[in-house]
């Protein structure tokens, strides 16, 4: 994963003087200051000050686009999740402080069949094709797919809604608009989401990678 930080007060400009290795299952930080060098691959996520990101112009939705995680005051936070940001720092911040955070935006990956996918954030995507998922629809496919092929209960489904502060939704909608979107991704997934009587509802043929 490479984050680019712009950053041109300190204390962050000093983190951009070299890369520096991530946790487990990320491949490097980049940290610059200034245009990127040209034979540079695009950055996975671009870490900005807010004020800078709410200048820019709306990105469209429906593709694959830059992530931002802008940082700044809390005054500045709504907004920017309101323009779009995945994540937010709330200054004064650090380098494990994002280290953390952009381990969590790496997405889950899952296999069905020769069929791979992935859940990032509330996006759920395939050989390049996306749907947008309402954020207790992409809660409760990351519960499914982990879970997978165990049943997850309705009583776990629902805490998990709430401890990720998702107004509470009726759970039957929300698993049935869910398996819409995933039948809208590719003809026949949306099948694999299926009913436990007296139970829950499970992944069929789902192993996480």
């Amino acid at each position: 994963m490479i984050i680019r930080i712009l950053a041109d007060r300190e204390p962050y400009s000093a983190f951009a003087s070299s890369d520096t290795g991530l946790a487990s299952g990320m491949d490097s930080l980049l940290i610059l200051n200034g245009p990127a060098p040209l034979d540079l691959p695009p950055p996975d996520l671009l870490v900005l000050p807010a004020e800078d990101f709410l200048c820019l112009p709306v990105a469209p939705r429906g593709r694959e686009m830059l992530r931002y995680m802008p940082y700044g005051p809390v005054s500045l936070m709504e907004r920017s999740f309101e323009r779009g940001c995945v994540d937010y720092l709330r200054e004064p911040w650090s380098l494990p402080e994002l280290r953390a955070r952009a381990s969590r935006l790496q997405g889950l990956h899952f296999q069905c069949g020769e069929k791979s996918y992935e859940l990032r954030g509330a996006r759920l995507g395939s050989m390049g094709a996306w749907v947008d998922l309402s954020e207790g629809e992409a809660v409760l496919l990351q519960l499914l797919a982990c879970s997978a092929p165990l049943p997850v209960p309705r009583a776990a489904a629902q805490a998990a809604l709430l401890e990720r502060n998702v107004p509470p939704p009726r759970l039957g909608p929300c698993i049935s608009t869910l398996r819409g979107k995933m039948e809208r991704l590719e003809a026949g997934f949306g099948a694999r989401l299926l009913l436990v009587r007296g139970l829950g509802y499970r992944l069929e043929g789902i192993s996480c990678g």
